[in-house]
């Protein structure tokens, strides 16, 4: 019995560790010190955080090591075919923000439009291992016809490079860049040394939503203007005769 017991502890053991290689842990939010910067601002039902022309990743794991260089922004643009230049050219700076609130410069490179995405999910259509399999065509394309009204054929998916020197536990990755079409998804990944995947999970990811502009409220016409104006003298001629 004790044989069998220390071959099923060592297949737990086992388990854990092949859960724990999927850490979806790397939120994306609205950029480093807005209200959302960690996220929690939900778009889709509770998913999904909206971003603009600045966002970040925001590394959750307080004990997180620092990951290996570079970190990867994804970013999933609806119904592409095909590589833009406009896209591959939209990140256009980053800086890492650490827990102190220091911020070092960090260089960032287009890497690859791999493709366009019809299935699946993003991290095992781009290959990357370990990593959680949330972000998928399927929730994608759900979020975009539920938040914007876009019908999803694909995912244009392109990746950046961000050479961050220690990205560790609750550093920020604050992204600038030219505004990005509506209904795009932002996803990030990397690796600690040991090989351990930190990814994004679809609760956590970012999206481009254009939010409709608040109702003003219209003006008085002119045509009420002139009759009141015309009452009041008529009053006040009755008044004096």
């Amino acid at each position: 019995m004790s044989k069998i017991t220390t071959l099923l502890s060592l297949l737990l053991l086992s388990l854990a560790s092949i859960v724990a290689r999927a850490d979806a842990t790397l939120h994306i939010g609205s950029g480093y010190g807005t209200s959302c910067a960690t996220g929690g601002c939900p778009i889709y039902g509770t998913e999904v955080n909206n971003i603009n022309a600045v966002l970040d990743i925001y590394q959750n794991a307080a004990s997180a090591p620092a990951l290996n260089s570079p970190v990867y922004l994804i970013l999933g643009v609806a119904n592409t075919t095909a590589a833009s230049s406009v896209i591959e050219n939209s990140v256009l700076n980053a800086s890492l923000i650490d827990t102190s609130g220091h911020s070092t410069s960090v260089l960032t490179t287009f890497d690859t439009y791999a493709g366009a995405m019809y299935s699946s999910d993003v991290y095992s259509f781009l290959k990357f291992p370990g990593a959680n399999k949330s972000n998928s065509f399927t929730n994608w394309s759900g979020a975009d016809l539920a938040v914007d009204g876009i019908q999803a054929k694909n995912f244009g998916i392109y990746v950046f490079s961000l050479y961050t020197n220690g990205f560790a536990g609750n550093d920020y990755l604050n992204i600038n860049t030219h505004l990005l079409p509506e209904g795009t998804f932002a996803v990030a990944y990397g690796t600690s040394s040991s090989g351990r995947a930190y990814s994004t999970a679809f609760t956590n990811s970012g999206m481009r939503d254009n939010p409709p502009p608040k109702p003003v409220s219209e003006p008085m016409p002119l045509v009420l203007i002139c009759l009141g104006l015309f009452g009041i003298v008529y009053v006040t001629k009755r008044k004096i005769a």
